[in-house]
């Protein structure tokens, strides 16, 4: 480099200026070029790595698939156990759907170094079916059987047919026998095991912390190696627990933790970092359900249809929902499988022409400004009460419902209960003329516990106490039915009909609403059956990235 310092020293003082600027700027230029070359040559692709910790409220008990209820123990379930699903290689059914066969893959492992065989699933098909183990699975599973075939090969039966069953085995999550087997179901509460769980799913227990009075602070989880469907990309993932979601939020905030689920819609203002959400679908949606026992107006059909055809849902949603809903119109949600696309025209919506079909069916506007028919030589007053859970966008659409229903000219009256009252009398006893609540479906979209006749009366959930021989036998049929599009047609003909008699007024189906730093990629907005189920896949989730050639 002498002979360019001598090049230098003889330059004046203006020259030696401008080269420096010159070479300065060949430098800079030289930087960016080589960044752009290496950024249009090179992607980002998920880098294993970083830490990730979940906010909730609540505490994790029974972290034991067969015994979990709770959001939180379903959700670390989720994490730490595999369902059979994963870990099945073939799922396989006679053609009189009463037998399943199911062949599960090789070199399976607990995270304790065991052999996981076929032995563990019949297992927990037992153990969910013994009333002793007081699982919430219990109604899922009776009239199936368990059959040993060899080490990885298990046999079901059924005592009668049932279409949905597939869906019913692939989320059956597996618990280890070795660990479980000596020990009695009445016991299984007391177990260390329930918070020191060993599974089989993309992540294992690594620790907790609690404070003095036993409250769990923290829950860690570390990525499982030999995991059958991968090693998990995130180093850490953790999960931090409060006493009251406000707690959540401000942790959140100050960065304690990195993402949190069912957040109300109203608080995504009070959000105060960077943030991403994630709009899940889930298979539920609100109604009004209309008690026709207990109301004269609502056995008129044309009543009961003014009341849906008066109804802006977009308008409902962006109120009471901040926007976070798709509107429902019938006993399927939208966005799920066998959902059926009504016309336009069967679903719009019109006070104009809501009035109308009151005034055409005989119900006059009278003194007051509220509606009345003569039946039976007596005034009916249109006069309605809606029974409504204090849960905070229920009374909100409550509100809404009462002002649009009131410019028809039906005076409707809000008896707004806790929520403990609702399930233990008001609903129990079917004892309200109109009931704003909500149903949610299983993975199967079985409707039987919903809309056919037998479930009208507690503890069935057929809320509008609906009765129609038709729905029925479709119901019934759509149970049995194994021919994928023959079900979807009868689910599909069954949707119409319950939509015809207007037994309840659909409102909207509200998102599912997870919220993470900005960080956090790989998070997939899909349908989700249950708020635990948005960690089914987390061993795809990323933090870090690393660029590599096209």
């Amino acid at each position: 480099m002498a002979w360019l310092r001598k090049i230098f020293m003889v330059l004046t003082q203006k020259e030696r200026v401008l080269f420096l600027c010159t070479a300065s700027v060949a430098i800079v230029s030289g930087i960016v070029l080589a960044g752009l070359v290496f950024a249009v040559s090179t992607t980002p692709v998920p880098a294993y790595g970083g830490e990730y910790t979940e906010g909730f409220v609540g505490q994790p008990v029974y972290i034991n698939p067969v015994i979990a209820s709770s959001d939180v123990d379903k959700a670390i379930v989720r994490l730490v156990f595999s369902n059979l699903g994963d870990i099945a290689d073939t799922i396989a059914t006679s053609s009189d759907g009463r037998t399943w066969n199911v062949r599960l893959k090789e070199q399976l492992r607990w995270q304790d170094g065991s052999k996981l065989t076929s032995d563990d699933v019949i297992f927990t098909v037992q153990k969910i079916q013994d009333s002793e183990s007081r699982s919430p699975l219990f109604d899922s599973w009776q009239g199936a059987g368990a059959q040993r075939i060899s080490e990885l090969e298990v046999q079901f039966s059924l005592i009668n047919p049932y279409s949905f069953f597939t869906e019913t085995l692939k989320i059956l999550y597996i618990l280890p026998k070795h660990i479980f087997s000596e020990v009695p179901p009445a016991n299984w509460r007391l177990s260390d095991y329930n918070l020191k769980p060993v599974g089989s799913g993309p992540f294992k227990f690594d620790g907790y912390e609690k404070r003095p009075d036993g409250f769990i602070t923290k829950y860690r989880l570390s990525p499982w190696e030999t995991h059958a469907g991968g090693v998990p990309l995130i180093g850490s993932f953790d999960f931090m627990f409060f006493s009251q979601k406000p707690d959540i939020l401000e942790a959140f905030n100050s960065g304690k933790i990195d993402g949190f689920a069912g957040l109300d819609p109203e608080q995504i203002a009070d959000i105060k970092r960077p943030y991403e959400t994630v709009r899940y679908t889930m298979p539920s949606y609100y109604a009004a359900f209309l008690n026709q026992n207990k109301s004269i107006p609502l056995k008129d059909i044309e009543v009961r249809k003014a009341l849906s055809t008066s109804l802006d849902r977009y308008a409902i949603i962006q109120t009471a929902l901040e926007g976070f809903g798709t509107e429902a119109v019938g006993p399927i949600p939208k966005g799920t499988p066998y959902f059926l696309e009504f016309p336009e025209e069967d679903i719009s919506s019109s006070t104009a022409i809501a009035s109308d079909e009151l005034d055409a069916a005989g119900w006059k506007m009278g003194d007051g400004g509220i509606r009345e028919k003569t039946v039976k030589n007596t005034k009916i007053p249109l006069e309605l009460t809606i029974a409504v859970p204090q849960i905070e966008f229920l009374t909100r659409t409550s509100h809404l419902l009462v002002r649009t229903w009131g410019e028809l000219g039906i005076k409707v009256n809000l008896s707004i209960f806790p929520i403990d009252d609702i399930g233990n009398s008001i609903l129990k006893n079917r004892d309200y003329e109109i009931l704003l609540f909500g149903n949610v479906l299983s993975k199967s979209y079985d409707l039987f516990s919903f809309w056919h006749s037998s479930q009208r009366f507690y503890p069935g959930l057929n809320l509008s106490l609906y009765n129609n021989k038709k729905a029925d036998s479709l119901i019934e049929s759509i149970r049995q039915v194994d021919d994928k599009k023959e079900r979807e047609s009868q689910f599909h003909e069954l949707q119409k009909i319950i939509k015809a008699d207007h037994p309840a007024t659909f409102l909207y189906s509200p998102d599912f609403i997870y919220v993470s730093s900005k960080n956090l990629r790989g998070v997939d907005p899909r349908l989700i059956m249950e708020t635990g189920d948005r960690f089914v896949g987390a061993q795809y989730w990323y933090i870090k990235t690393a660029r590599v050639l096209k």
